[in-house]
């Protein structure tokens, strides 16, 4: 099947087009310098930390060149400093969104915006953009925040919980559905078709449950365009490219990567977050003592914690720092470690509150910083304060490991947390 965007096909995808599995090393390419070769498996290198983006920022500065190349997962580019990374990011021209660059990426439907170039990529992000504008965004805090509250409660008592399935799995997902007016009910099959694409290892596998999650939503586009509503599905109908309605194919894939951020992004920021608060609760004391400091802390934690890990394709034969890259070379930025990155941050390992400004990639950079980070930013303040006014000290279950999960979306598989029941 070929699928088309902006009048240019990006080709016809079947499991023979996507690299080797992660299992096996591919060989490295005439035009890589051995110097710049590093062996590195960006989704499975979680596993066995406890801090993943601290311990592998920490190995990769030290040991790796800040651009190099890696044999694992087909082979490619991997990008470790911000200063080079946001560079890079804002050279459409030479390292394209376009998935015609990087067949690992070549979904059907395209994910939109992000897998669009400039300047096509501002008419997709008009889409988002309207809806996710920070005024839309705080009309929903009240809602978000009974969800919280709700959620909380159901544990609270319990005097523990695993935080992942109880509520972290539970908390984004359930946004999601309202925001698009989908059925409650189907949120374990939605989780499930999320947790194959950012947990798989085969490329495959992540590029059929693109397709599953875009039939799923096909159905409820379908009946939006029948029964329009409020909800962002409606809006992706009633927009337009360029003076043209949108094609299916890009209403699918607006829908998708919405779906996709919405879920498995805020799931993974906040989960990292309850597991930073666990281990330092005297941090956590802060916030409890003064919630007016949530806010300023949500960025610091965010820093710390950066979950997404963007790519790239060269779109030619070209010199870029020193380094020699070809036609449809595979890049991916690191941006889980660059939070870490002591060329930009003043003591990087040190979390801190109080700093003026927290840099961090977490959510992107350039023309394509992801458009809902005003909602993502909202539900982790939220949860937070909600959090913090119910259990005023928690840790981890010392007698339940925490387990780290492999994936393209950095994320702990299990979080076992406790604290003193109330009357207790």
């Amino acid at each position: 099947m070929c699928v088309e965007i902006n009048g240019e096909y990006i080709g016809d995808m079947s499991t023979a087009d996507f690299p080797d599995s992660i299992s096996s090393m591919s060989p490295v390419p005439s035009h890589v310098e051995p110097r710049l070769v590093y062996d590195f498996d960006f989704i499975l290198a979680p596993l066995d930390t406890n801090e993943p983006q601290r311990e592998i920022g920490r190995r990769l500065f030290a040991e790796a060149p800040e651009i190099f190349f890696t044999p694992r997962n087909g082979g490619h580019w991997v990008v470790t400093r911000s200063e080079v990374a946001v560079d890079m990011l804002r050279q459409s021209d030479l390292f394209s969104a376009n998935p015609r660059h990087n067949p690992t990426r070549a979904f059907i439907p395209p994910l939109l915006p992000v897998q669009s170039d400039p300047p096509d990529h501002a008419e997709y992000r008009k889409v988002l953009g309207a809806f996710f504008a920070p005024g839309n965004m705080r009309k929903l805090e009240p809602d978000i925040r009974a969800l919280a509250a709700t959620l909380i409660d159901s544990v609270v008592k319990k005097g523990g919980c695993e935080f992942i399935d109880e509520i972290g799995e539970v908390f984004p997902i359930v946004i999601f559905l309202r925001l698009v007016g989908a059925d409650m009910e189907d949120r374990p099959k939605l989780l499930a078709m999320a947790q194959k694409f950012t947990r798989s290892p085969d490329p495959a596998d992540r590029a059929a449950a693109i397709r599953e999650l875009a039939a799923y939503l096909r159905v409820l586009l379908e009946e939006r365009r029948s029964e329009p509503g409020g909800d962002i599905l409606s809006r992706f109908l009633n927009s337009d490219f360029q003076g043209r309605p949108l094609h299916s194919h890009e209403t699918e894939g607006l829908s998708t990567l919405l779906f996709l951020g919405g879920l498995d992004t805020v799931k993974s920021v906040l989960s990292f977050i309850m597991l930073y608060l666990a281990r330092n609760p005297d941090q956590f004391a802060k916030l409890v003592a003064d919630p007016s400091r949530i806010p300023a802390a949500i960025e610091e934690l965010i820093r710390i914690n950066g979950v997404s890990v963007p790519e790239r394709g060269a779109t030619g034969n070209f010199v870029y720092r020193g380094v020699r890259f070809c036609t449809d070379d595979r890049v991916i930025f690191l941006t889980p470690v660059m939070g870490f990155d002591d060329r930009e941050i003043e003591e990087p390992e040190q979390v801190n509150f109080e700093r003026p400004v927290s840099p961090h990639l977490s959510f992107g950079a350039g023309h394509h910083r992801c458009a809902g980070s005003h909602l993502a930013r909202i539900e982790i303040r939220v949860f937070l304060e909600e959090w913090a006014k119910r259990i005023s000290s928690f840790s981890l279950d010392e007698q339940c490991k925490v387990e780290m999960a492999q994936g393209v979306v950095w994320t702990p598989n299990r979080i076992y947390l406790k604290w003193e029941r109330a009357g207790s």
